[in-house]
């Protein structure tokens, strides 16, 4: 065997490898053959549920973090209210705490009339226990089992801003889908169905088309808590980019362990980028997020701060050519405890189109430096990199192999700051800081002269915790009761217990 030959399989064996390494973090193979589009922004997927689910002729299931009573969750609602009486088989799964309003004020009643299913995720309950804390995260919509919607949008008007008071809509990116994927997006979708009731009946879950119809390969991550598929994929993700690794996200709180990740992978002369909302609807995460900036910025990273009402969007794009599309965002709560679900896309043309929007979103933020003044960010267009020289097959083996044993290192250095890490703030965080250091004085002050505010909580928690430990031990009892009385019956009487002969005396 001569080198170029060695050469060729040594990259075959690393292409092996890391396919084998993503598909294991993930829980997921990649599967090709599929037909996606991307949809940015309310004005685009909004539009494209509506038709989709108004034309449905077998089926519409629903699996959503946010089912508002406002304009546009009613104008969802009555379109599943007419497909319901048209005899379409329509289930809906919320999760109870994101659409509580809803809940509260029967604003589902209509729906379970016309024929409809409907179940929520997590009420309230005290066998539930500290399982109250893993929300239903996930924005699915399956239509005739034949096309896909994944997104970080929910059905909600919020997300078309308040153009009567001057507020824009929120920046949000989803994708439709059709293909074979669409067979693990219906079996995510009966996890989730199944955990709050009986299983989906079994003639659902097969898709209507398993034929290729596209040339998009991808995979579909369906976390459920503890699992942290998520989480190990992101983390490969930023050791095997390359060349670019640019993330957008909601609610960027990251754990040490990735915040390593990012800052060794722009050590080694990756270009990552971080876009993140400026203002946030929810207030504190924004200034948690803002004390994670500057060990981020001193490694390299780039952060820019979204200037409009508000960036809800879960994204990530990595060397033009793998990218991600979903509702986990870069937390511990997403990554641990909630139902998630993302698209990772392995398609240059589509990863493509997802940079050059990430680019076109930077024109509309603020990157945060170093220095005391901002300035505009000068995003550079994709395609116009430097080209890098090529040698031959053994210079490029070494160089690949190079490069492998690099991002192999940042695993390792990723772990080490995670035990041993520590870091300097300084005077730009300083707004971020004292507004934590405040909430937690005001917090101890309230506590010293009301001690209940601290045993009251704890109480609590350990209350649920233990009537969800007797329920359990309760429904096991009945549950073993049960199974002896249907042992009992199934048996047939001993002969001590037949009724005699008529001629015995």
């Amino acid at each position: 065997m001569n080198r170029d030959e060695q050469s060729q399989q040594t990259l075959q064996f690393v292409r092996q490898l890391a396919e084998q390494a993503l598909s294991r973090s993930a829980g997921a193979p990649l599967v090709g053959g599929n037909q996606v589009s991307l949809l940015y922004d309310s004005a685009e997927n909004f539009p494209a549920w509506e038709k989709s689910i108004a034309s449905s002729q077998d089926s519409v299931f629903i699996e959503m973090y946010i089912f508002a009573n406002d304009q546009f969750g009613m104008k969802i609602r009555d379109i599943l209210i007419e497909r319901a009486k048209q005899g379409i088989q329509v289930c809906l799964l919320y999760d109870w705490l994101g659409s509580w309003r809803a809940h509260l004020s029967s604003f589902f009643k209509p729906l379970l009339e016309a024929g409809a299913e409907v179940r929520a995720y997590h009420p309230p309950s005290l066998s539930a226990g500290l399982a109250l804390l893993g929300r239903n995260h996930r924005k699915m919509i399956i239509v005739d089992r034949r096309e896909l919607f994944v997104s970080g949008l929910c059905v909600s008007q919020s997300w078309q801003g308040q153009p009567d008071k001057g507020l824009a809509p929120w920046r949000d990116t989803g994708l439709a889908l059709r293909g074979p994927l669409l067979a693990p997006a219906l079996a995510a979708f009966a996890d989730s169905w199944a955990s709050c009731g009986e299983p989906l009946d079994a003639r659902w879950l097969a898709p209507a088309d398993t034929q290729p119809c596209g040339e998009a390969a991808a995979r579909l991550i369906a976390t459920t808590p503890s699992t942290a598929r998520m989480m190990r994929l992101d983390l490969l993700v930023a050791s095997f980019a390359r060349r670019t690794l640019w993330l957008t996200d909601a609610y960027f709180m990251a754990t040490s362990l990735y915040l390593s990740a990012l800052k060794q992978a722009a050590r080694d002369g990756v270009d990552v980028r971080l876009l993140v909302p400026r203002s946030s609807d929810i207030r504190w995460i924004a200034a948690v997020s803002r004390t994670q900036y500057r060990p981020l910025l001193e490694a390299g990273v780039r952060v820019f701060e979204w200037n409009g009402p508000m960036i809800h969007a879960k994204t990530a794009v990595a060397d033009g050519r793998w990218a991600r599309i979903g509702s986990t965002n870069l937390n511990l709560s997403s990554w641990l405890v909630n139902r998630e679900l993302d698209i990772a896309l392995e398609d240059a043309g589509l990863a493509g189109e997802l940079a050059d929007r990430f680019l076109q979103d930077l024109e509309q933020s603020t990157e945060i430096v170093l220095r005391q003044e901002r300035r505009k960010p000068v995003p550079r267009p994709v395609g116009k990199q430097e080209k890098r020289p090529r040698g031959t097959p053994k210079e490029m083996a070494l160089s690949s192999a190079s490069a492998a044993a690099r991002q192999a290192m940042r695993i390792g250095d990723a772990l080490g700051s995670a035990v041993r890490g520590s870091r300097m703030v300084e005077s730009s965080e300083a707004p971020a800081f004292l507004s934590i250091g405040v909430a937690l004085c005001l917090l101890a002050m309230a506590i010293a002269y009301f001690p209940w505010l601290a045993a009251a909580p704890l109480v609590a928690l350990l209350a649920a915790g233990g009537l969800a430990v007797v329920f359990k031990a309760a429904g096991l009892y009945l549950e073993k009761r049960r199974k002896k009385q249907q042992l009992r019956l199934a048996q047939p009487p001993s002969d001590d217990t037949r009724d005699p002969p008529a001629d015995c005396q």
